[in-house]
């Protein structure tokens, strides 16, 4: 697990200024948890809220914000990682983990907890980690150096007013003779991994015959070169072309009808004296400079009527842009001698036969000045993470990456990094032993795996019908969150009161719903008084049981159920909780624990009224009643205030 760096702080100066402020608290109507230790380095706060500023036992809700050095609650920020850890000292475990999301709408994300135990159960604590990013990563266009050939990222790029859409064929300025028209098919360039055989033809300047339908009859090789009918890609286009085939079927080969749309460029690349290097990048062999075209979007089109013209195109979309050469989502984390900066290579990465053969890192100080020089990748696109020492600790700095495509003379930078990740760890969760909204929590074990159900809903059983869901979590690893499973199971529940000897109809499993992605499913409860819930779990994919076990007669035999008791008073999915005094379980083979925040006298009565066992209890009290089973009421006086709670003792 990642934990907090404090020798050095990174900030990223456009930082400050890309920031979104949430414009009210996101958090109206939660209460926020009590935690410590959610300041991140930079000075940042992360605020935990549930709905009743608790955790508890069992399935917890939870929400977070974050607020700056000001108290301002920030929009941009992300958190993912969650691992909540219980320590007990010969033994750690972690516990079931919802998905997170971000609410709609607000500057607040949430996620989920099902606590196997609660604090001090065992003498164990739960600690919590996760974490974090602070800024955005904005969308940004290309600028275009054409002395250097370098092609920098920036959000302050403009386009030329010029610019033009054209469909037409892929050819080879070099090849390009005499031409009857209209041209109705493209060069033989290969696609996907035969991208790479483009040998002189690739040499000689690539580009866009256009297509016109109108036009007929012969016309010579210098026309068909000509502006008015042939767009020569520039370096970093040809580039884009070169990803753009690699990124498409094999089948497509020599079928390359597109659709372009860019701006052309007086003299924009250079050639020597026959023309057979397009663009020459021996600075002593280039004789002179060609018009060409800088394509903004390429997309493959189908034309009408055209044999020639790749189908495959009117089913799928195949788009680039020049974005697609640079690296993506650049970030800045700490480390003990610098930082990671960390990026998402281009599509085209990876791939033996792209032009691009490694990246650049360079390193900017807060006036937006080049700092020493460049740490340099070379010959290595499989990285997507670079330490760069030597940084000066508690500077300000900036990042960007670039894809260099040494072939075509031409380097991709990223724009700066706008994004600061780091992670918080060792945060102490108090989790109660008082029932949660929904405490019901199950787990069964399939092909030497451990499995967790977590009913979340509805958080009050009513009688009647009602909409139940549920979720289920797989433990792959003890030490690591146990995430959520998405569909694959089935979820049989049977409702029975052992009492009248009657189940219930209207019931229906619970089965994975992909829209809420939740299992859900019905429950009827038809009367008041003592539920026993059967579970049975299922392959969703061949309907096979895979733990749970059938019910007698008497409803007797379950391995895997849940128990409550329904009445008027009595509604949630919960024990009592009153005035803060908790009674449970309400249906036990003897065993009922109290809980109360201050001193209190205990009695248990029978149904006709007589005391038959008092004690007193000092915050927790765990009775063992040795009666028949039946009905009793465990009466709790404390403060003042006395709460009364039904039981039922079983056998």
């Amino acid at each position: 697990m990642k934990t907090k760096i404090y020798l050095i702080t990174i900030l990223i100066f456009t930082l400050a200024f890309n920031l979104i402020y949430a414009q009210s608290n996101p958090a109206v109507g939660l209460k926020e948890i009590p935690l410590t230790g959610l300041t991140t380095v930079d000075g940042y706060n992360f605020h935990f809220y549930s709905v009743d500023g608790k955790l508890n036992i069992g399935y917890s809700e939870v929400f977070i914000a974050m607020t700056d050095k000001s108290n301002n609650f920030v929009s941009e920020f992300t958190v993912s990682n969650f691992c909540p850890l219980m320590d007990m000292g010969m033994s750690k475990h972690s516990t079931p983990v919802g998905n997170i999301t971000k609410v709609a709408g607000k500057a607040l994300y949430k996620t989920w907890f099902s606590f196997l135990m609660y604090t001090g159960q065992m003498g164990g604590a739960w600690s919590l980690s996760f974490n974090y990013t602070i800024g955005s990563t904005t969308a940004k266009l290309l600028v275009v150096s054409h002395e250097t050939n370098k092609y920098n990222i920036s959000t302050n790029s403009t386009v030329p007013n010029d610019t033009i859409t054209q469909i037409g064929w892929f050819k080879d300025r070099h090849c390009t003779g005499a031409v009857t028209l209209p041209m109705v098919s493209s060069c033989g360039i290969g696609c996907g991994t035969g991208a790479g055989n483009m040998a002189g033809c690739w040499n000689g300047g690539l580009g866009m015959f256009i297509y016109n339908a109108t036009e007929s009859g012969s016309i010579t090789k210098d026309i068909a070169r000509s502006d008015a009918h042939f767009l020569l890609f520039d370096a970093q286009s040809k580039e884009l072309v070169r990803a753009f085939l690699i990124s498409l079927p094999s089948d497509a080969s020599g079928k390359l009808s597109v659709k372009v749309t860019g701006y052309r460029v007086g003299n924009g690349i250079s050639a020597n004296s026959t023309e057979s290097n397009v663009p020459e990048l021996t600075a002593g062999s280039i004789d002179h400079y060609l018009n060409a075209f800088h394509v903004l979007s390429i997309e493959g089109v189908v034309i009408e009527n055209q044999a020639k013209s790749y189908p495959g195109f009117a089913v799928k979309t195949y788009k680039l842009t020049p974005g697609d050469l640079a690296p993506k989502s650049i970030s800045a984390v700490n480390n003990t001698s610098g930082a990671t900066v960390k990026f998402t290579p281009p599509a085209n990465a990876r791939k033996a036969i792209s032009n691009l053969t490694g990246y650049k890192i360079r390193v900017y100080n807060k006036s937006g000045a080049i700092q020493d020089q460049f740490t340099t990748i070379s010959n290595d696109t499989t990285v997507s993470a670079v330490n760069v020492p030597g940084l000066t600790a508690s500077q300000d700095y900036s990042f960007t990456v670039s894809a260099i495509y040494p072939a075509s003379g031409v380097e991709v930078e990223s724009g700066y990094s706008t994004v600061v990740e780091s992670s918080i760890a060792g945060i102490t969760l108090p989790v109660d032993n008082s029932p949660a909204n929904n405490k019901w929590l199950q787990s069964f074990s399939y092909n030497n795996v451990y499995y967790y159900v977590s009913v979340v809903n509805p958080k009050s059983i009513q009688a009647g019908c009602q909409i139940v869901k549920a979720f289920i979590n797989k433990r792959y690893d003890l030490l690591q969150p146990f995430p959520v499973v998405n569909d694959g199971f089935k979820i049989l529940a049977t409702p029975f009161m052992r009492s009248m000897g009657h189940g219930s109809d209207g019931n229906t499993d619970l089965v994975w719903n992909a829209a809420d992605s939740i299992y859900e499913g019905t429950l009827n409860f038809s009367m008041m008084g003592d539920w026993h819930v059967n579970l049975k779990l299922y392959d969703a994919v061949n309907n096979s049981l895979i733990a749970g076990t059938n019910m007698d007669a008497q409803g007797n035999g379950s391995t895997l159920y849940f128990e409550f008791y329904l009445d008027s008073a009595l509604t949630a999915i919960t024990d009592v909780n009153s005035n803060g005094i908790s009674v449970y379980p309400t249906l036990s083979t003897g065993e009922i624990t109290v809980v109360s925040p201050n001193e209190a006298r205990i009695n248990v009565m029978n149904l006709i009224g007589n005391t038959i066992e008092s004690c007193q209890s000092n915050g927790s009290k765990t009775i063992n009643l040795n009666v028949q089973p039946g009905i009793y009421f465990i009466l709790v006086e404390s403060s003042g205030k006395t709460v009364v709670q039904k039981v039922i003792i079983k056998k």
